[in-house]
């Protein structure tokens, strides 16, 4: 599923959504911790992706420590900060 999709659209499907959940009852606080656990799982994606990343730099005529480096970068890239919880 390799699909890209506009910024715009993507905004307009976050509202959307958000638009749905109000109709369907959802406090703020509900909204915002359903938030919270869509951006854990977009986390589990991303970090998956990153290992697959670095499998893939590794089977490359790359050496180990670029592929490390390569690797770390990534995962810092993608690190989901604490103070992004709610």
């Amino acid at each position: 599923m390799n699909m890209s999709h506009s910024l715009d659209e993507i905004r307009s499907k976050a509202h959307s959504i958000n638009c749905q959940l109000s109709e369907e009852g959802y406090t703020p606080r509900e909204i915002e911790i359903i938030g919270y656990y869509l951006n854990r799982i977009a986390a589990s994606y991303l970090s998956y992706f990153t290992h697959k990343e670095y499998e893939r730099s590794i089977g490359e005529d790359m050496s180990l420590q670029e592929a490390e480096q390569k690797y770390t970068h990534l995962e810092e890239m993608n690190r989901v900060e604490s103070s992004d919880i709610p």
